[in-house]
């Protein structure tokens, strides 16, 4: 890994890769899927989301181009992140409710905020949107090739998930 990035960015793709380890034992660990969730664990639900996802691995990967320059795209890797979970947790979310799946994001954080699954679905849609806006309008300040680079991943990251049968996006489609 070392030998093609930049150190930096090659810590960040091992990291993701051991949180995701991580975070995947916790999610089939017994006691933790025994957990019940206290009203004030309000950032448990994003931890565990975090965990479970690569998105700091993709988030490097997507400024490839740029691995000189990483003042300019290292300032918004924490929103690529939010964005990239987000993102797959709303287009997650209709094959989690046909098949019953209550063990997400939205779900988690439906029941530290007492709220309907839906109304928080609505909120994560937003602050995905928000989150892509940010990233947006900082690297428009830094020149055309992070931009370039951010937009067509957004781009071909929705259409994966549009694309593929495993979402069944395409039975909201038809």
């Amino acid at each position: 890994m070392y030998r093609f990035w930049d150190s930096l960015p090659a810590n960040c793709i091992t990291s993701a890769a051991l949180g995701f380890i991580t975070g995947c034992a916790l999610e089939i660990h017994t006691e933790i899927r025994k957990i019940e969730l206290s009203l004030a664990s309000t950032s448990w639900p994003y931890f565990l989301r975090a965990q479970t996802g690569v998105a700091p691995a993709y988030a490097v990967m997507i400024f490839r181009a740029m691995s000189g320059n990483m003042s300019h795209y290292m300032q918004v890797i924490a929103d690529v992140c939010l964005f990239i979970d987000l993102t797959n947790d709303v287009l997650s979310f209709y094959k989690e409710e046909v098949a019953g799946e209550t063990g997400n994001y939205i779900h988690n954080r439906a029941g530290v905020d007492r709220k309907p699954p839906a109304n928080v679905l609505a909120e994560v849609v937003e602050e995905a949107l928000a989150a892509q806006n940010r990233v947006t309008a900082a690297l428009r300040a830094c020149g055309s090739e992070g931009i370039h680079a951010w937009a067509t991943f957004v781009q071909g990251y929705v259409a994966f998930h549009l694309t593929q049968d495993r979402y069944r996006l395409n039975e909201l489609l038809s």
